[in-house]
């Protein structure tokens, strides 16, 4: 008989208390209004619109971007910022082509009949093999032209199809504060990582 209580004991389910799994509502409610406002801060979604920065954004691709690039200050040529300008009311894709204090200038090629403008910046022939075609319009302002402070140079890479700092009304640079961030891949409709 000892023998069928010891089985008895044996068999008798030990109960444990009952584990919590996961973290409690709240905590994940919290999280997630976190995790929102930190990506709706940092990190933003652009839809490309037009033919200004073919070949290498079409419209309607989708661009991600980074908003802290526009806040610690580092930005440098080549980066392909979003902008929003007064005159237009709207964000626009272009390139940084000259920081604070750049001197740029487009000179032509000397062919009256086919004129072609190279970039020059800082009086240093700027090889740029990301452009659609060569560019056969410098826009309405005055060369060289020195980019103010707190201020950056921007132009298409379809430079023969984009309004940009060579022929804006108000001015021709974008201010520190007009830029919104920094576009850092295309998503849609391929995903390509940009530099």
């Amino acid at each position: 008989m000892e023998q069928a209580i010891e089985k008895q004991e044996e068999q008798k389910p030990t109960r444990r208390k009952k584990e919590k799994k996961g973290m409690p509502m709240l905590l994940q409610l919290v999280l997630l209004v976190v995790v929102i406002v930190v990506l709706r801060n940092v990190m933003g979604t652009v839809l490309g619109k037009g033919a200004s920065m073919e070949p290498n954004f079409y419209h309607g691709d989708f661009v991600f971007i980074n908003k802290l690039s526009t806040s610690f200050g580092t930005l440098k040529k080549g980066d392909i910022v979003i902008c929003r300008l007064n005159d237009e009311k709207k964000n626009i894709i272009k390139r940084v082509i000259g920081l604070p204090g750049d001197v740029i200038d487009l000179r032509d090629n000397g062919d009256e009949e086919d004129t072609i403008y190279s970039l020059y910046i800082n009086g240093e022939l700027v090889k740029e093999d990301y452009i659609k075609a060569p560019m056969d319009t410098k826009g309405n302002i005055e060369y060289p032209y020195t980019v103010p402070e707190n201020s950056y140079f921007v132009l298409g890479d379809n430079r023969n199809h984009s309004k940009d700092s060579r022929c804006w009304k108000s001015t021709s640079f974008v201010t520190f504060d007009e830029i919104v961030g920094k576009a850092v891949i295309r998503y849609y409709p391929s995903v390509k990582l940009l530099k």
